[in-house]
């Protein structure tokens, strides 16, 4: 049975279709980016050199309809008010949330909501608190289905760790409750 989600989605633009690193795409619809290279379903083992990523990115960006969105240190405060009220008005139960600067992770107990519906809202909330000029989001979401407490414990603390793996400060939001489940 599952008992939690993690969840993860990225900013517009900051991985592609044909991305070098892997994707779970299996169809690239702008015929300019499709012309940037093959696309490889899933993660690529192992993973291309970071030089080959950026320059992918690069070229891949003039062919945007807009600019990728990166999420500096305010805009990472913009998004987590957004997602607070979504937290406050639908109950949901975060165990752990990552925003980082390209794409946010966030861990929920299992709730009467459906993951989809939540990543919807916490996008929604999150645009609306940005005032950005064009949606900040890619459309879907990964998701990732839980089933066992470990699992759920070693996931929190990947979510937890992924800040600082970056480069980032570690991050503590209010609406983060780590501990106590529904």
């Amino acid at each position: 049975m599952i008992i939690a989600y993690h969840a993860i989605f990225t900013t517009y633009g900051s991985w592609l279709p044909n991305d070098p690193r892997g994707s779970y795409s299996k169809d690239v619809y702008v015929r300019e980016i499709a012309l940037l290279g093959k696309g490889h379903y899933g993660l690529v083992a192992p993973q291309p050199p970071p030089e080959m990523v950026s320059r992918f990115l690069f070229v891949a960006a003039g062919q945007l309809k807009h600019p990728p969105y990166v999420l500096g240190a305010e805009c990472r405060e913009l998004v987590a008010a957004g997602f607070g009220n979504v937290v406050d008005r639908l109950q949901i139960p975060v165990i752990e949330c990552a925003i980082m600067s390209n794409h946010v992770h966030v861990l929920v107990w299992r709730t009467k909501y459906r993951i989809e519906y939540i990543v919807n809202q916490l996008k929604g909330a999150a645009t609306v608190q940005l005032g950005a000029p064009y949606p900040p989001w890619t459309r879907k979401a990964w998701k990732i289905f839980l089933d066992k407490e470990d699992a759920v414990e070693a996931c929190a603390a990947y979510v937890r760790e992924n800040p600082m793996a970056a480069g980032l400060t570690a991050q503590h939001w209010d609406f983060v409750k780590r501990y106590g489940r529904p």
